[in-house]
């Protein structure tokens, strides 16, 4: 018989589920660089390409498009210029803590090795 783990309990059924579509959705590539970028206060296009080096202008268009109809940004134009911009939406914002979760992992155990790192840690 194999042992419970002491997190058993602590997930609903279909976890995984959820998990994997949200990891594919924020995981895409550069998806999760063009939302914090937003969520850190890049707002139009070229704002974003920059905070973002490496993305190329179809793709960030592409990005910004499916973050739309995913319903973690809004595409905003203002009346006066004409300028488009792309504001979080609720949803974007609650996924704040997640990525900075994400974020301090990736700092922790970054070495590669399945090791804790020394890198940014006081022990």
């Amino acid at each position: 018989m194999t042992e419970q783990s002491s997190t058993s309990g602590q997930w609903p059924p279909g976890h995984c589920l959820g998990l994997q579509q949200a990891l594919e959705l924020i995981g895409g590539r550069w998806t999760g660089s063009i939302l914090l970028a937003v969520l850190s206060g890049s707002r139009r296009f070229s704002d974003i390409r920059v905070a973002v080096p490496g993305v190329s202008d179809r793709l960030l268009c592409d990005r910004l498009r499916r973050l739309e109809a995913e319903g973690l940004l809004e595409r905003r134009t203002t009346t006066e210029s004409g300028l488009v911009g792309y504001a979080p939406t609720e949803a974007a914002q609650a996924l704040v803590p997640a990525l900075h979760a994400i974020s301090d992992w990736t700092t922790r155990w970054r070495d590669g090795t399945g090791h804790q790192s020394d890198a940014g840690y006081d022990r």
